[in-house]
């Protein structure tokens, strides 16, 4: 019998995740529901069952969540259901997934009937109904899972499951988990004080998750970021962030990569680890890089989707523990689970049993309904785990999914009060002995996902991170940078989704704006009369932080010249500067003039500027290079002149001997 506190809070949450699968029913259909058709299908009509608590006690009633969906085009009468239960426990494991896949045949009681409303074409709906404890007949049964059914004509049946918690002297199964916290950070890769104090306070999603890690004695790891941005936040942090910081921050803990960046997808691209170059604050220098980091113990590295090598797996390990699912092994188990720690080619992992781990992924699935079906699924094989040989303990492995991946209180709850279950940390399973095991060879299209997004990051933010050097404090800038690429990587322990590539495009167009932060506004065509006039540029620096550039100019003719064609210019934040570009007009006309910003070093910022100016010079430089140029086209007339008459023999000058002059004017005939 459970205790009157164990009952209490059960019946509590039982009620509660009732009353959110009833409220997700009855409203409208929206995001954290499942997707529902839009287009009329050819599936039939279905049923889904779904325990409100999976766990039942002698004398203890059932309250079941019955859905018909219906993705046809056309209604769907009302309708009444049997619900059937199994006569015996499901003894295997092999008979447990024949009974979630639809395909058990077991003998079964009629427990009750349920009557269906009408439903519409494209429409679905939800009754509850409450078994008592005569009608299910489990009181002095034998403990252990039940299969739960119902069908109707025309319509696919449901199944489900429900657990007799009466394990008597049965060793408990148990379950070593690692509980990742993350923050959950937008581009800015921190925190702000309102984010902060929502997800801490008593009732906030992060407070919830580290309370539900805590009272399952699972081994936890904490964001980086909560604490960097209580650190930036300096005086205007609220308390609640401190006193979850203190809370979180145990012996045992482990700090997660900044942001749940994914760690596997670094180590394939080669580039382990990207971590923050510093945490930028408001009018201060950064923080040091690992500010906020809590825990001591080396990080748990959530392997558990990914398809792994041995070369890797023998780099991860150097960086944490490694949780690798069993579906990545190549072994036949046969009459018995065995417990998660195990060698591959003297790599130490936890192998998280596959079934396991996916029940507990769908047990903290963001809709209501899924989640109940998940949680009934993974009791119901915890227990037939136990079954097995109920004197022979073991230690499973699994890891929760990240906070902001998926709830994890309501089936930490469920754990805690299965007789049949212990939940421990996670090197509680490493002290049991290692059994030997070898890695598998599956195909695996999406291997270099996660490495192919973060090589795209990483060229992105070297590319943006070459103009640094316009700030008197590049770190300054470049933390910025580092912490906006890290919230755009992958998350750890998921497969890379297409909302990754969207993150690391957006990524792009941040790091882009970076590079045209510093820009030159266009003007309009400028009129320049005068000998040396002044030709004005606005430069603007949208950066928070003041900007040190060098501005060149030069014309496209010899109209104009410009004596400085290189100026250095520093901008104050957030500001647009005019600056006088010194030029000399030495000719009338129209002469096109090329701007561009560079950094101190030489590296082009934004895109180069072409101005039109109508150069006009004042009267007396005109003349004066007027009267200039008639001298110099007198002067080479003449030579020209002279040159000609030589080559013709024409040319007379002082040097020309007399003697010569007369006889080529007056030559004498020769006589015979």
């Amino acid at each position: 019998m459970l205790s009157a506190g164990r009952l209490a809070r059960r019946r509590a949450t039982a009620c509660a995740a009732a009353a959110v699968a009833t409220a997700v029913l009855a409203a409208p259909l929206v995001a954290s529901t499942p997707a529902q058709a839009t287009t009329a299908t050819d599936e039939a009509p279905s049923l889904m069952l779904a325990p409100v608590d999976p766990l039942l006690s002698t004398g203890e009633a059932l309250e079941l969540e019955v859905l018909l969906d219906n993705p046809t085009g056309e209604s769907v009468p009302a309708t009444t259901i049997e619900v059937l239960l199994t006569t015996a426990p499901i003894s295997t494991r092999y008979g447990l997934s024949r009974w979630f896949e639809g395909q058990g045949i077991l003998a079964s009681s009629a427990i009750a009937t349920v009557d269906l409303p009408a439903v519409s074409a494209l429409g679905r709906t939800s009754t509850t109904v409450t078994i008592d404890a005569d009608a299910l007949g489990l009181d002095g049964a034998g403990w252990g899972a039940y299969g739960l059914a119902a069908s109707a004509p025309a319509m696919q049946g449901g199944t489900s499951v429900v657990v007799r918690d009466e394990p008597g002297d049965a060793s408990p199964t148990r379950l070593a988990l690692s509980a990742p916290i993350d923050a959950g950070v937008d581009e800015t890769g921190l925190l702000d004080a309102e984010e902060l104090e929502s997800l801490t306070e008593p009732g906030g999603a992060a407070s919830e998750a580290l309370q539900a890690a805590l009272d399952a004695d699972a081994t936890i790891g904490v964001d980086p970021a909560f604490g960097a941005s209580v650190e930036a936040l300096g005086t205007d942090v609220p308390e609640a962030a401190v006193d979850w910081l203190d809370l979180a921050g145990r012996a045992d803990s482990y700090p997660l990569h900044y942001a749940n960046a994914d760690t596997i997808a670094q180590v394939r691209a080669g580039a382990f680890p990207v971590d923050p170059l510093g945490i930028p604050r408001e009018d201060d220098d950064p923080l040091p890089p690992t500010t906020g980091t809590i825990g001591t113990r080396v990080p748990v590295i959530d392997a558990t989707r990914a398809v792994l090598q041995q070369e890797e797996l023998t780099t991860l390990a150097d960086i944490g523990t490694v949780v690798l699912s069993t579906s990545n092994l190549d072994e036949t188990l046969e009459g018995r689970t065995p417990s998660a720690h195990a060698s591959i080619g003297g790599v130490e992992v936890l192998a998280a049993d596959a079934e396991v781990q996916q029940r507990l992924q769908d047990a903290t699935a963001t809709n209501a309904d899924v989640a109940a079906q998940g949680r009934a699924e993974l009791v119901a094989l915890l227990a037939t785990i136990t079954r097995e040989r109920p004197s022979d303990p073991r230690t499973l492995a699994a890891v929760l999914p990240a906070m902001t991946q998926g709830s994890s209180a309501a089936v930490l709850e469920v754990l805690a009060d299965a007789g049949f279950v212990e939940t421990v940390g996670v090197d509680d399973a490493l002290e049991l002995p290692a059994r030997e095991a070898v890695l598998a060879a599956p195909e695996d299209p999406e291997r270099d996902a996660g490495a192919e997004l973060v090589t795209a990051a990483l060229t992105q933010e070297a590319d943006a991170a070459r103009v640094a050097s316009i700030v008197d404090e590049p770190a300054s800038l470049l933390s910025g940078l580092r912490l906006t690429l890290l919230a755009a990587l992958p998350d750890a322990g998921r497969p890379v989704a297409e909302a990754d590539r969207v993150a690391i495009e957006g990524l792009g167009s941040e790091l882009g704006q970076v590079r045209e932060a510093v820009h030159i506004v266009s003007g309009s065509d400028i009129r320049a009369v005068g000998e040396s006039v002044g030709l004005p540029i606005t430069v603007a620096n949208e950066l928070s932080v003041a900007a040190r550039v060098v501005l060149s100019v030069r014309p496209l003719n010899a109209l104009v010249t410009v004596p400085q064609p290189r100026l250095e210019i520093t901008l104050a934040p957030s500001t647009q500067q005019r600056v006088q570009v010194p030029i000399d007009v030495v000719g009338t006309g129209t002469v096109l003039m090329v701007a561009q910003l560079h950094t101190p070093d030489g590296v082009p910022l934004g895109q180069p500027q072409t101005m039109r100016v109508t150069a006009q010079p004042t009267i007396e430089t005109a003349v004066a290079v007027a009267l200039g140029i008639a001298i110099v086209l007198l002067i080479v007339f003449g030579i020209w002149r002279s040159v000609r008459k030589r080559r013709r023999g024409d040319a007379h000058g002082d040097a020309d001997d007399a003697g010569d002059r007369e006889a080529r004017e007056h030559p004498v005939k020769e006589t015979l």
